[in-house]
């Protein structure tokens, strides 16, 4: 497999020092690890690899004060080390070169995906249903659009029950709730739930009143009325995040400080509650998930200082997620699926007008069993695993 490491870049200097070593590469560029954090990371045979669940080491175990005695280059680019407590241990230059954590390698680690533009609302992510389930590379392209883009679509599924299923479950276990495993939006009146209406829906992101909201979302179109209007939305919620932190930088960072809280109740049913940002960011301020959905927002509680710029930077946003310019507008029709990261894209529709019958497949997948799935699916294929850009999601 290729590794996201030049290969060209070897070890060539070593120092010891009395916190840790320092490294030199080929390319002139330096690194520094410290003692404990390598001796923590030996991964002999007698250490284990935890990676795998086969690790022996315990931490607990190791000195406060360990240090290396010794450490050379051998030949074979490979640091070698001996401890302290009387242990040795090796390491690839490769594998400590893409395990380097000063704070520019863990910023260029950090995934930030790109955001809608124009050219990706009007050509989405769109795949063959028949290709992605028969050919390997077609289902990790699928699984790729997902990452970057957080939306694909699927056409020409069988329209009927059973597809939609078959194919969560190649991407992960489905991810159960009170609705149920696979659920059934059938429009019907006399039915509770907002699905089961036909009124328009603002765009959303779904059940912010999780502690882990839905992950990656799809809907099959089983049945429809082909002569009912009506159309489903989808927004990128990071891009209308970004455009509000250039317009406003304060409210941007409110929304990213405090938390909403977030509430469903049905009596003798559920009462769910939950209280995250609504924008949330990662340690260098890349977004890496929303929560929005003001149709569930609970009465916010915040310092009192900061309720006008809060609701100044809410509303705001929300008046982002209605611009009809930023939508993709998909009217599905029986075979079509879409897949989108409901950490990160929102979804709606348009008024129906459905004289028949309209009947939708919903399934929903853990966000970190899909990047499971992602990086197995390059195994298989003998590419390069992607393992460490993961979106963390709408956690704060």
């Amino acid at each position: 497999m290729s590794s996201p490491v030049d290969s060209a870049i070897h070890l060539s200097h070593i120092e010891l020092m009395n916190a840790g070593l320092s490294v030199r590469w080929s390319d002139e560029s330096a690194s520094f690890f410290h003692h404990i954090w390598l001796r923590d990371n030996c991964r002999c045979p007698a250490c284990g690899e935890p990676s795998i669940g086969r690790r022996t080491l315990k931490l607990s175990r190791i000195p406060k004060e360990i240090i290396a005695v010794s450490a050379t280059i051998d030949r074979d680019d490979t640091l070698a080390i001996n401890w302290s407590d009387g242990h040795q241990s090796s390491y690839s230059g490769t594998w400590l070169k893409s395990h380097t954590y000063d704070e520019l390698a863990r910023k260029i680690r950090a995934f930030s995906p790109p955001i809608w533009t124009e050219v990706t609302r009007q050509n989405p992510p769109t795949l063959s249903f028949e290709s992605v389930q028969q050919d390997l590379t077609t289902f990790r392209e699928m699984l790729h659009c997902l990452r970057d883009f957080g939306i694909c679509f699927l056409h020409d599924a069988p329209p009927k029950d059973g597809p939609l299923e078959e194919l969560a479950s190649r991407i992960g276990p489905i991810q159960e709730s009170n609705f149920g495993r696979v659920q059934n939006m059938v429009v019907d009146r006399t039915q509770r739930g907002i699905a089961n209406d036909v009124d328009a829906l603002k765009p959303h992101t779904d059940e912010p009143y999780r502690a882990s909201p839905p992950g990656i979302m799809l809907f099959h179109c089983i049945q429809t009325d082909v002569t009912g209007g009506g159309s489903s939305i989808f927004l990128d919620g990071f891009e209308i995040a970004e455009t509000l932190r250039a317009e406003d930088p304060e409210g941007f960072t409110s929304l990213a400080r405090h938390r909403q809280a977030f509430r469903r109740h049905f009596s003798d049913d559920v009462d769910l509650i939950a209280e995250f940002p609504v924008i949330s960011l990662d340690e260098f301020d890349n977004i890496c998930g929303v929560r929005i959905n003001d149709r569930v927002a609970a009465p916010l509680s915040i310092p009192s200082e900061e309720m006008p710029v809060y609701y100044r930077g809410l509303r705001r946003l929300l008046e982002l997620a209605e611009d009809s310019k930023r939508m993709i507008r998909r009217s599905l029709r029986p075979g079509d699926i879409a897949l989108f990261d409901n950490h990160r894209v929102l979804h709606g529709r348009t008024t129906l007008t459905v004289h028949g019958r309209r009947w939708l497949q919903w399934a929903q997948v853990e966000r970190g069993d899909f990047h499971s799935t992602l990086r197995i699916t390059a195994d298989r294929l003998q590419l390069y695993r992607d393992a460490l850009p993961l979106l963390r999601g709408a956690y704060g």
